[in-house]
């Protein structure tokens, strides 16, 4: 079989060109099932979930929920049973019945861990949206550790349960003047951080002051 009934009819030279076929521009061409249209938008939706499915999803959430819940409240009694009595032991041996030692020591805890938090969260808000924020962390971090003491001293002195009054004891007979000295501890922590806030505020506003005078006016 010859290939000339295949071939495009071609024009002779000088000659009419052939018609081309005709196409309406209106009318949308065909797609092939399952095919992308044209701008490789995709029409094909997921299929929704059903309501047995969200069922099971919001059964899953609220189990796990309720899961988390059930051990912090758990994790909660156990600190509070433990930790305040062990905290107190460990300032008991360290005085070991003396007023003076007791004096000293609730003076420097509370001077100490109420300073060092107080200044370390200052400066986490003072450097925050720098370098992706590890600075802001890493002081806010720091801060909470070195409230850990105060925290402690707190729940033994304001606790209600078996663990703050066993410790409570053992201030009154190993720890004697602790609890009154950590609390004036506190009082001189932010008498001393807030004269220390005035003179970080006054030192940056003067930068900002300097800053603003080197500016080229326009």
């Amino acid at each position: 079989m010859s290939n000339e009934q295949f071939s495009a009819p071609q024009s002779e030279p000088g000659g009419p060109t052939p018609p081309m076929p005709h196409t309406d521009p209106a009318q949308p061409s065909s797609t092939l099932p399952g095919s992308a249209p044209a701008g490789g938008a995709v029409t094909d939706t997921p299929p929704k979930p059903t309501a047995g499915e969200r069922a099971n999803a919001l059964v899953k959430k609220v189990v796990i929920g309720l899961v988390i819940a059930a051990l912090l409240v758990v994790t909660y009694f156990i600190l509070e049973a433990f930790l305040p009595r062990w905290w107190a032991g460990q300032i008991g041996r360290r005085v070991n019945g003396s007023m003076a030692s007791g004096v000293w020591t609730g003076l420097v805890i509370g001077f100490v861990c109420t300073f060092l938090p107080l200044l370390f969260f200052t400066l986490s808000f003072l450097n925050r949206s720098r370098l992706r924020n590890i600075p802001t962390i890493a002081f806010a971090v720091l801060g909470v550790l070195a409230a850990i003491p105060n925290l402690l001293t707190l729940a033994v002195v304001a606790g209600g349960g078996n663990g703050a009054h066993a410790g409570e004891r053992i201030f009154d007979v190993e720890a004697p003047g602790f609890r009154a000295a950590s609390l004036w501890g506190v009082i001189v922590g932010v008498i001393v951080f807030a004269l220390v806030g005035y003179f970080i505020w006054r030192y940056r506003r003067q930068g900002r002051q300097l800053a603003a005078a080197k500016k080229p006016k326009k």
